[in-house]
Order: structure tokens, then C-alpha cells, then sequence
């Protein structure tokens, strides 16, 4: 048994010299700058809490915008421009659409087919794409704006009566939101027991997939160790994440098909796909790729919605003429009382410059989510090789001063009338939101320039009375945005 016990110990380190023989023994590739770190760990400690401005300065360091490095066993490569990421992961995207397999959320935590993790090779992909793109087009949107502007009196009036529960309510809206689309669940209160399955969900995620975490990850073979052995502690955290999730996963799910069997129930996103036909359910089959679907439209807007309505709100407090400008825009389409309909929230260019640029400033997500190159690829002068994940910085783009001068200055008016052409100033929305198609983007921009709204009309937000100006800091992990502090949110007087 102890032979067994050293044979498995010293095997990742084999692994581990025969990779980087076969990968080093050809002095003819040339790869992208970067970091050496340690041999049996690559830089894994050299990555800060905010990898994304780490980043910058290797690249700035090495001279290119391109970087890569290692991570145990596994090549990084970081894109840190705009060019790169077009090029790769836009025009390249028949080569660079994959996804990096986590071991320890596809596979030990039973996440293989969810919907943000799945490769673009799978077909499953493209049948999720389909549903989404049904459910969120233009038309499909216009339907819901009465529930849109419900969920907002709504919001209204618990911001008006607890204004110091400022995240509970954005979650409150976002879950109402999310929940009546995917399962025609009403949501009555800020604890309503699907909003804490939600949110256990998201949490449980964010730990499996924390990179560097799990030894797993990077050495797959150790998934085969049994779970009493002395190191796969994390597998048996894996099984019992895999337990949760499967649980989290199909409680709405099942609760949307007892409605249905009972003749209960509202329209929604998983009604609708389970009898397209309006009398027959559809294959088992068919039902798991609606069940994923479902579950990725909550995943998609939950923490991003809240994320950038809480950057907008901090933001606010910090800028009070950018403030007082919106609201004048406001007043100017609406009388007193009353309140603009959602079609004319884009007409609002001042406010939607605010959304721009607080998605520019504020990112809600600084690292786009991991690709994979699925064969060797050569780029400018270097080459990247198949297998390697590859990373887009997102916060760098929208951070690079050639494309957004004075980019730590949070200002509005740079996309008053500009960066139509791409050049400077181009529209961050390309950026914040991924690469390639995205159908949810137009979803979630009416709902948070709704919110946006509704919040400068109705309310004076500002810092307390004598307070120092607070220094933005973001939140680490794979959603930021700007760190809490202190702000007052008064009923505005119009």
C-alpha cells in the first residue's frame, strides 16, 4: 500500500517534467513574454487578489501586450489589447471558442453542461444559444416590460421605505426579474427561499471554480483517488457540491412542471419550451437542455445586474454634478409624476452615456471568461499552442488610454457623440459583456438603464454629511464592482 500511496504522489511531478520536456525541447517556438515562477507551480503565487492589473504590469514589464505563463501544468496566455482579443477571439473564433475544462466544477461538481462552461464544440451549445436567442430577442423583450416596470415600483418602493438596504433590493429586483422570466416564479420578498437557492448556487460556483484551487484542476488523473484517501479532501468536496447543485438546479425546475400538472401557472421560459406545442412535453432529453437553459439565464444575470446597478449607485454618491446633469435630462422627458416609458430610455443620451461609461470604469467582469485554443495558432510573432487557455483582460482594454483617454477619470461625455467608428472611445459594450454574440446583452441593458432611471428620478443619492471622499476599490472574483461604502439616499424633490 505505501508503494501505491508513492507511486500516486510522484506522478503529477512525472507528468509534470515530461510536459515541459516536450514543450521546451524545440528552441524554434517562440512563445509570448512572461514570467518564469516556480517549476512545480508556475506563478500561481505571484497572482495577486486582482490578477487583472497583475496582468498589465507584466505586460507593461515584458513589453507585450501579450503574456503567458504557467500555472502548475497548465499555459496561460493573457490578451491585454484590443487588437489581440478581435483578432483571436472575434475572427479566430472557429479556433478559440472552446473552454478550459475545470475537473473540479464540470466534473466532480456534475456543472459539465451548464450553460456558460460548455464548449462551443459540444452540441448542446448551440441548441442553449438557440433557446436564449428565442427567449431574449428584441420582440421576445417587449413582452416583458410590464413585468420590467412592475419589478421597478417595486424596488421603488423598498428603497423609499429602507434606503440603507441598497443590495438587497437590487438582488430583490434582479431575482424577481430573472425568476418570472425563467420559471414564471413571483418572488414576494427580499428572502424568498429561491432567491437563497440562487445565491447558494452562484456562491458554490465561484469556490469550485476559484483558479488554482484545486489540485484537480491541473493533475486530472487525481480525480481517480478514492475519496477516503488522505489528500482527495477535495473530492469528497466536490461530491457534496455535486449533491447541492443537482438539488438547486431542478427545485425550480420541478416546481414550474407541478404548476404546469396542475393547470397553475404562468408563462415563462421553461412553460413554454416544455410543451412547444401547448399539449405535449417534450423528450427527457430535451427537457435537461431547457433545465440547463433556464438555470444559465438566472447564472447570466444575477450577480452582473447587481453588480453594475451597485458600481451606479457608488458612482452617483462620488459624482453629483454627473447626477444633477441626468436628472435634468430626466425631467426634461417627463412631467412630475410621471414616469417615461422604457421605449424612451435609449432617447436619454445622457443616461445611456452614464451606462457606458460605468461599465467602462467599472467592469462587471475584469477577466472575460477562460478560452481554449483547440490547435497551434501563430500570431504577430508568436505562437500559441494548442490547449492553452486564453484570457481576455478586459479591465486592461477598458483601462488602455489609447482608447480611452484619461481612463481612471469617470466621465460620461466621451460617448456624447463619439466612438461610433471604433477608434477612440468605442462603445464598452463590446467589451464588459464577453466576446462574440452575446443575446442576453440587450435583456440586461433595458433593465438596468430602467433601474438607472427610476433611481435619479425619484432619488438624491450623495455621501454623508461631513464624510471623506471614499478611493474606489473593486471586489475581487469573477463579478466585481466597486467596493461598498456609505451613501444617503433621500426621496428627490422635483
Amino acid at each position: 500500500m505505501s508503494v501505491l500511496f508513492l507511486l500516486v504522489g510522484c506522478l503529477p511531478i512525472l507528468l509534470l517534467l515530461l510536459q515541459r520536456y516536450n514543450h521546451t525541447k524545440s528552441k524554434r517556438i517562440i512563445l509570448p513574454p512572461g514570467p518564469k515562477g516556480n517549476f512545480f507551480t508556475g506563478v500561481k503565487d505571484q497572482i495577486s487578489s486582482t490578477p487583472w492589473k497583475t496582468y498589465v504590469q507584466w505586460a507593461e514589464y515584458y513589453k507585450s501586450p501579450i503574456i503567458s505563463f504557467w500555472v502548475y501544468n497548465q499555459r496561460i496566455i493573457v490578451l491585454n489589447d484590443h487588437k489581440s482579443v478581435r483578432e483571436l477571439l472575434d475572427r479566430r473564433a472557429n479556433i478559440y471558442s472552446d473552454r478550459p475544462k475545470s475537473w473540479m466544477f464540470h466534473e466532480l461538481c456534475g456543472r459539465g453542461k451548464s450553460v456558460f462552461n460548455i464548449s462551443s464544440l459540444d452540441s448542446r451549445h448551440s441548441k442553449y444559444r438557440k433557446l436564449m436567442q428565442h427567449e431574449l430577442s428584441g420582440r421576445a423583450i417587449r413582452e416583458y416590460h410590464s413585468l420590467l416596470e412592475s419589478e421597478a415600483d417595486i424596488f421603488v418602493e423598498s428603497l423609499t421605505k429602507e434606503p440603507h438596504a441598497i443590495q438587497q433590493h437590487l438582488r430583490r429586483n434582479t431575482a424577481g426579474v430573472i425568476m418570472n422570466v425563467a420559471y414564471g416564479y413571483t418572488v414576494t420578498e427580499n428572502h424568498d427561499p429561491f432567491i437563497r437557492v440562487a445565491e447558494q448556487a452562484a456562491k458554490i460556483s465561484g469556490w469550485a471554480l476559484a483558479p488554482g484551487r484545486w489540485i484537480v484542476d491541473y493533475y486530472p488523473i487525481a480525480r481517480f483517488l478514492p475519496s477516503w484517501f488522505p489528500f482527495a479532501g477535495f473530492k469528497r468536496q466536490g461530491e457534496e457540491w455535486r449533491r447541492q447543485l443537482d438539488s438547486l438546479l431542478d427545485l425550480p425546475h420541478k416546481w414550474v412542471k407541478t404548476q404546469m400538472a396542475q393547470g397553475n401557472f404562468a408563462q415563462s421560459f421553461t412553460s413554454r419550451f416544455l410543451k412547444p406545442n401547448g399539449v405535449d412535453f417534450i423528450d427527457a432529453e430535451e427537457e435537461d437542455i431547457v433545465k440547463w437553459a433556464a438555470g444559465g439565464l438566472y447564472a447570466g444575470a444575477s450577480d452582473t445586474t447587481v453588480s453594475a446597478l451597485t458600481s451606479f449607485i457608488l458612482l452617483m454618491a462620488l459624482h453629483p454634478d454627473v447626477q444633477r446633469r441626468a436628472q435634468h435630462e430626466i425631467d426634461d422627458f417627463s412631467e412630475p409624476g410621471q414616469e417615461a416609458s422604457i421605449s424612451e430610455l435609449p432617447k436619454m443620451t445622457y443616461l445611456t452615456s452614464i451606462f457606458k461609461e460605468m461599465l467602462r470604469y467599472a467592469p462587471v467582469a475584469n477577466m472575460a471568461l477562460a478560452h481554449k485554443v483547440i490547435q497551434d495558432d501563430i500570431y504577430q510573432c508568436y505562437r500559441i499552442p494548442k490547449n492553452s487557455t486564453v484570457i481576455a483582460n478586459t479591465w486592461a482594454i477598458l483601462h488602455d488610454p489609447t482608447l480611452f483617454p484619461e481612463p481612471f477619470q469617470f466621465n460620461p461625455d466621451r460617448f456624447i457623440d463619439k466612438g461610433s467608428d471604433g477608434g477612440s472611445n468605442p462603445d464598452p459594450r463590446g467589451y464588459t459583456f464577453g466576446y462574440g454574440r452575446r443575446s442576453c446583452l440587450q435583456f440586461a441593458e433595458v433593465s438596468i438603464l430602467l433601474i438607472m432611471y427610476r433611481v435619479l428620478s425619484r432619488f438624491q443619492v450623495s455621501l454623508p454629511v461631513g464624510a471623506d471622499v471614499p478611493q474606489v476599490e473593486f471586489t475581487p472574483g469573477i463579478t466585481s464592482h466597486i467596493k461598498p461604502f456609505d451613501v444617503v439616499i433621500t426621496p428627490r424633490r422635483r
